[in-house]
């Protein structure tokens, strides 16, 4: 009996003197970082006494993993509000709002508008022009400095998570050694992991499982492993070979690499790549679209007056190159291939990307895809066996797009490549104008009514479509062909005849109720060129006559037309260029303060998820002062049972002697 009454009081000392030491464990951690409360586990020997188990930690691993998703929830908005709210800030200066040189440079021509042949008005307005260019630079350039700094931070935080993965991995391994080794768990070694684990969500969202051994192993939302029991493959960034500008991720497995998807990676690094897609890539290409439509429409515009040396007007601006990237799968030849924006159709440009593709032996489909690689239904064929125009060009004119295709003998079928017309154009942006005698503000031509004629009709130039002397009355010597429209005699007063230059009838209308766009009314405006009216009604007998010759630099015919372009829905054929800019300028202010937003609600939720791990995990000194005061008393009771069993085996003694 004494000698059982002896092993029960020496069990419970052990078990008491145990469960001290888990409990100064826990005291001495209380602010240690990701520290989990522990506890020594015990039960009752069945030979009497109590048997010590084992000392584990107290946690919930559903709550550890909802930590981890709000951690990595908060450090996405987090992020990506810090970058838009810089980017609100930059657009919202008045200083570098582009509106203010666009109200400036069409304030200059309406000025010369006033006074076409004042050649300091003429250089003003040239000026303007080319502060409107340069502005786009500035914007373009705020733009791509933003890319670099969110490039810079891809990269850095990349580095980050790798060695992060690479500390769990490691852990994993030192983990099994440590518990193969001893019966009681690594749980300062788990409490480390875990810890790792919430740091690597603030990067990335990421999903947590343990193996039968308890071995943490780390996948992406998306299931691409980060750790893999002691291996962790690394995350990368590389820019895409068909868009540099893009860039793509992948997971280095060693022999090779598997690219993930770029869609909701969460995490500060997802913020990181949405921002870059969603506001870098967005706001470079609408820069573009805004600076081709604006710079096309006038261009087309300029072409179709007469500058101050009397010649047709001349384009305005200009941009580089249409930058073309090919498939490495491809097995042709490299191409002669170039893309331009088409000539008057820039109001079909997309933001999206291009891609060309050889579907047959004299095919090609050009295939569109928005900001997330999704196709779009803007689609469009090209049939090469067809004749391109002089400059070998076919139009694609519903995409905005001419390509010049080349030989087609160096395309193998299926052959790819990509382009974005709008993609980093704002950067290219050039003044073409020398100065301000190459704005074309003259109409191309004057209009002249007869001084016998008996109405008091007067004759005027309704409108200018077309100069281009393969195309219409325009010759290239500066004057009308002598087969174009250069008379309208009425016969009666609603009878008349459209004549050549030799008095020749190019046809007749008769039944004329309406004196407006004569021409279009015989059929002739679109081939000319030009449309004419009249004031009034004619009579029997009147001429009107059009010709080329002694243009004055005084008319502003076609530099009020010019100057209507700042009204005009020139970007996507659905806003003015003004509007295109205020409305990037209120999605970016709008975005900042959703996220906002998003950034206080997130932060409530993980630090509830947090109150709730530390309600199960967390160090909690009154109740550890209480254990350590029951401990105590448990280690003395158990003291006293010891010096019983050994009183009782002494007397027992004694009574044997």
């Amino acid at each position: 009996m004494g000698s059982n009454l002896y092993g029960i009081g020496l069990s419970g000392l052990q078990s008491s003197n145990a469960r001290i030491n888990t409990t100064g464990q826990n005291t001495a951690n209380v602010d240690t970082e990701g520290y989990s409360r522990q506890k020594t586990n015990t039960s009752s020997s069945h030979v009497g006494g109590v048997e010590v188990r084992d000392t584990t930690r107290l946690v919930d691993n559903m709550i550890n993993s909802q930590v981890r998703a709000d951690t990595s929830n908060h450090s996405y908005y987090e992020t990506y509000h810090n970058m838009m709210s810089l980017s609100d800030g930059l657009l919202a200066e008045d200083s570098v709002s582009l509106n203010n040189y666009l109200n400036d440079a069409f304030k200059a021509l309406q000025a010369v508008n006033n006074d076409p042949a004042s050649p300091g008005l003429r250089n003003l307005a040239h000026s303007s022009l080319g502060s409107l260019v340069e502005q786009y630079k500035v914007l373009s350039g705020m733009t791509a400095e933003q890319s670099r700094t969110v490039d810079n931070q891809l990269a850095a935080s990349l580095t980050d998570l790798n060695a992060l993965t690479k500390q769990v991995a490691k852990l994993n391994d030192e983990i099994l050694q440590q518990e193969s080794n001893s019966f009681s768990p690594a749980n300062e070694l788990r409490d480390q992991q875990e810890l790792l684990a919430v740091k690597i969500s603030e990067y990335i969202d990421t999903k947590t499982q343990f193996n039968d051994e308890g071995v943490m192993s780390i996948s992406l939302a998306n299931g691409q492993p980060l750790v893999l029991d002691r291996l962790a493959p690394e995350l990368e960034m590389e820019p895409d070979p068909l868009d540099p500008k893009r860039i793509k991720l992948t997971v280095d497995l060693g022999r090779h690499e598997v690219g993930i998807k770029s869609e909701d990676l969460g995490g500060s690094i997802g913020a990181l790549v949405d921002y870059r897609r969603d506001f870098s890539i967005d706001t470079d290409r609408t820069l573009g679209q805004s600076a081709i439509s604006i710079a096309d429409a006038m261009n087309q515009q300029n072409a179709l007056g007469i500058d101050a040396n009397g010649l047709l007007g001349r384009d305005l601006f200009s941009f580089a190159d249409i930058k073309i990237q090919a498939d490495k799968a491809n097995t042709g030849k490299t191409p002669d291939l170039e893309v331009r924006v088409s000539p008057g159709n820039s109001a079909n440009i997309l933001k999206d990307t291009y891609e060309l593709i050889k579907t047959g032996d004299s095919s090609f489909l050009v295939q569109t895809y928005d900001l997330n690689g999704e196709p779009s239904r803007r689609t469009a064929t090209i049939d090469a066996s067809a004749a391109p125009d002089k400059k070998g060009f076919y139009q694609v004119a519903e995409l905005g797009v001419d390509l010049k295709l080349g030989d087609l003998s160096d395309y193998e079928m299926g052959d790819t490549f990509q382009f974005s017309p709008t993609q980093g154009m704002a950067s290219t942006f050039q003044l073409a104008a020398k100065n301000g005698d190459d704005l074309a503000l003259s109409g191309p031509m004057n209009v002249y009514t007869d001084s016998g004629n008996l109405s008091e009709a007067k004759i005027s130039l309704s409108s200018v479509t077309n100069t281009n002397p393969d195309s219409s009355a325009f010759a290239s010597n500066h004057g009308l062909y002598p087969n174009a429209p250069h008379s309208i005699h009425f016969m009666s007063n609603n009878e008349f005849q459209v004549r050549d230059a030799n008095g020749g009838v190019l046809t007749s209308i008769d039944n004329v109720q309406d004196y407006q766009n004569l021409l279009e009314q015989a059929g002739l405006a679109e081939k000319a060129g030009f449309d004419v009216s009249l004031s009034s009604m004619p009579m029997a007998g009147d001429v009107f006559s059009m010709d080329m010759e002694n243009i004055g630099v005084s008319n502003n015919f076609n530099g009020l037309l010019l100057g209507e372009l700042q009204n005009e829905n020139l970007v996507a054929g659905r806003q003015s260029v003004s509007e295109s800019f205020s409305d990037l300028v209120a999605q970016v202010g709008s975005k900042s303060a959703e996220l906002e937003g998003n950034v206080k609600s997130s932060e409530i939720i993980m630090n509830q998820s947090m109150a709730r791990r530390d309600s199960i995990s967390a160090v909690s000194l009154d109740e550890e002062a209480v254990n350590l005061l029951k401990y105590q008393q448990s280690y003395s009771a158990s003291a006293q049972v010891i010096t019983a069993a050994r009183t009782t085996f002494e007397t027992l003694l004694g009574a044997v002697r």
